[in-house]
């Protein structure tokens, strides 16, 4: 696997929780808004982790 692949999906997984992350201390809690955000923010997460687990699996 190219070692390209990981670092990028790893890069999209930070931006994805980066912006996230900062949007939720500004939101209301309750709102449709704010569960989409916090979904974003893990799923995030969870893309960034993947990736780690891939580029440490694949070395």
């Amino acid at each position: 696997m190219n070692a390209e692949i990981p670092k990028s999906v790893f890069k999209i997984g930070f931006f994805i929780s980066f912006l996230s992350g900062i949007l939720i201390p500004f939101l209301e809690m309750g709102t449709a808004t704010f569960v989409v955000d916090v979904l974003a923010f893990i799923s995030g997460s969870l893309i960034m982790l993947l990736s780690l687990f891939l580029r440490k699996y694949f070395k």
